[in-house]
């Protein structure tokens, strides 16, 4: 839900950048369509994009933890060698 609104949000802003530039004041029809198109493209593509994001980051977290573990488990074994 938050992503959704976050999403929402950026694409107001992409709408008013963009029709700001391309009318600079003036407004027409185009500029609009233009500007309304990136926005909704944008809110449409942000959830996505964040999603991937926020999905690489858990498993890179989650790969150096095992990382971590691994490493300790080689420590502790060659400080203690098991009995022969």
């Amino acid at each position: 839900m938050i992503r959704r609104i976050t999403g929402i949000v950026i694409g107001v802003l992409a709408f008013l950048l963009v029709y700001w530039l391309t009318g600079l004041g003036n407004p027409s029809n185009p500029n609009l369509a233009l500007a309304a198109l990136v926005g909704l493209v944008v809110a449409l593509l942000w959830p996505w994009l964040f999603g991937i994001y926020a999905v690489r980051r858990v498993r890179q977290n989650r790969q150096n933890e095992i990382d971590q573990e691994v490493q300790k488990q080689l420590a502790q074994q060659q400080n203690n060698p098991p009995p022969s």
